[in-house]
């Protein structure tokens, strides 16, 4: 079953609605962005759904005590999405989650085994670290799958979605301007971007 990560909620009520609407796992921004929150609300957003669903921390290039204070938090899962080391993902003991950015080409085989410890994300490279909601040429990784589960984020929404999980066999999907409508979490919109995940899964 492909997991679904809905990223860049903003309050107890955005994660409670990702929950009911089947997201595995939910994401807080934790770096300069428009959906950034503050560690206030990343306390309460971790205490409106149940503690299996794991609360993933997304950050760029930040700091050891700027992390750990997350930690304190709520946050359980770690992801890195600007140049942080293997050793630096890795150092916190939590599981981590680390963004390669797909450009023209793919990142090199090498470079994605750096960071074999933790669970792979490619999404679209932008100027912006951190994701602008626009796709990548899929078939860019298409040769990367034996590197094991990866995630796949970047410009999806209901209506693709389920054209990259048939594609790709990602082990995750990961979306957060596909389900906002007048950029706010949308119940029925992730409710849709899940069952489509779901119904490709079913297909394949």
């Amino acid at each position: 079953m492909t997991r679904v990560k809905i990223c860049g909620v903003r309050t107890p009520e955005d994660a409670a609605d990702a929950v009911w609407a089947g997201a595995d796992a939910v994401g807080v921004i934790l770096a300069p962005a428009p959906r950034r929150i503050s560690l206030a609300d990343v306390t309460a957003i971790r205490r409106a759904f149940p503690a299996l669903v794991p609360l993933v921390g997304v950050f760029v290039d930040p700091g050891e005590h700027e992390v750990r204070v997350a930690l304190d938090a709520g946050v359980g899962v770690l992801q890195f999405s600007g140049v942080e080391s293997p050793q630096f993902c890795a150092s916190f003991g939590r599981p981590f989650i680390k963004v390669l950015h797909v450009g023209e080409r793919a990142p090199e085989l090498g470079d994605v085994r750096r960071y074999s410890a933790g669970m792979i994300t490619f999404d679209a490279a932008s100027v912006q670290r951190g994701g602008m909601g626009r796709t990548f040429a899929w078939s860019a990784i298409e040769p990367l799958r034996e590197i094991g589960p990866f995630c796949v984020a970047g410009g999806l929404r209901p209506e693709n979605v389920g054209e990259a999980v048939r594609r790709l066999r990602p082990f995750a999907v990961d979306v957060s301007s596909g389900v906002e409508r007048g950029g706010r979490k949308d119940r029925e919109l992730m409710r849709a971007f899940v069952r489509a995940v779901r119904e490709s899964d079913a297909a394949a």
